[in-house]
């Protein structure tokens, strides 16, 4: 008795394959878009800092004076952070800044949040010693 080999039928394999295979790629392409967003909202929101930084560590700086520079930078940078929480300090020698923020999600089931903390000395008027 002879056996016949049986041969399979393979038609339609490369077609599901290049899906899989698409699919994978779009998954990575999103995640890396996802992480080039989080690095872009990083640096609004460490920008931001940086000028509430120096309106709130001046001399005649304050609270109100580093939270609004923080506002109105985020503001003018457009949608860098959603839903921006801005929170200064000032002590007699430091000034402190955080801001957090949502960033976009492009990836499902991903959320990101972004939280940047900065400090620096208060300028203070010390008189010429002669």
């Amino acid at each position: 008795m002879k056996r016949q080999l049986r041969q399979r039928d393979e038609r339609g394999a490369i077609a599901i394959e290049f899906m899989l295979t698409i699919t994978m790629l779009l998954v990575v392409f999103m995640v890396m878009l996802q992480y080039a967003v989080k690095v872009h909202a990083q640096h609004v929101a460490n920008a931001a800092a940086e000028e509430a930084l120096a309106a709130a560590s001046a001399y005649d700086g304050t609270t109100s004076a580093g939270q609004h520079a923080a506002t109105d930078y985020l503001d003018r940078l457009g949608p860098g952070l959603t839903n921006p929480i801005v929170a200064v300090t000032r002590t007699a020698t430091t000034a402190t800044v955080t801001i957090s923020g949502d960033v976009e999600q492009l990836v499902p089931l991903l959320p990101v949040h972004v939280t940047v903390r900065i400090q620096g000395p208060v300028e203070h008027f010390v008189e010429a010693q002669p």
